[in-house]
């Protein structure tokens, strides 16, 4: 019998949501989520009932792991999600999950959107091999660093990060080197989802002529 779930929640369309996903949030007697408001945009979305709920983030994750597993002892199931994506990747609740784990509990995951993954099937380079370097630091003398050592690696190179430092990294690439291209996804299924891609200059004006100055985003450097 699975007691907890580690369920993929969609990377900004609703409607990407897996049938399984959907019975499996309905049917669970609690959720652990990053952010109250997030998971009930979420659920108010899809149309399911609200659940107790536990918080799970930078901030509480040791709370969360005291207030899991008394639940779990008492027979009742329960469900990780994010605010957006794959749960645990670049996101919290290892601590949770292998405290899950170490009690006996058995745990299983539901596969589906990720943002990274969705990126480089629609990317417009051929990637044979890349190098997922994630976040990148937020102190700008480290971050200049960081971009000049991952430069000189020869696989295409895949940076995720805030929001509003999208336009800082635009920059520092660009300032680096203007000739390898990159690839920016930008708000993935959304409505306002934007694909650019040329030069870090080139990438940058589309940028500053679209107003887009913050917002979810993948890079894939060439």
């Amino acid at each position: 019998m699975i007691n907890f779930y580690i369920v993929a929640s969609p990377i900004g369309n609703y409607e990407d949501i897996s049938l399984r996903a959907l019975k499996v949030l309905k049917e669970i007697d609690f959720i652990v989520c990053e952010q109250e408001n997030e998971y009930k945009k979420l659920f108010g979305s899809l149309g399911i009932k609200e659940k107790k709920y536990i918080l799970c983030n930078e901030h509480y994750e040791n709370e969360a792991v005291e207030l899991v597993l008394p639940l779990l002892e008492k027979g009742e199931k329960g469900a990780l999600i994010s605010d957006c994506g794959t749960p645990l990747f670049e996101d919290p609740g290892f601590k949770l999950i292998k405290s899950i784990r170490n009690n006996g509990y058995k745990i299983t995951a539901l596969p589906g959107a990720c943002s990274i993954i969705t990126a480089l099937s629609i990317s417009p380079f051929e990637i044979n091999d890349f190098y997922y370097a994630g976040r990148l630091s937020p102190k700008n003398e480290d971050k200049k660093k960081e971009i000049s050592k991952l430069l000189k690696r020869k696989e295409s190179i895949i940076l995720i990060d805030a929001p509003y430092r999208l336009m800082n990294i635009i920059s520092l690439l660009k300032y680096f080197d203007n000739k390898r291209r990159i690839f920016i996804s930008y708000n993935l299924t959304m409505e306002d989802e934007e694909l650019l891609w040329g030069t870090p200059e080139f990438v940058e004006k589309k940028l500053i002529k679209k107003n887009i100055k913050k917002g979810e985003f993948v890079i894939i450097i060439e």
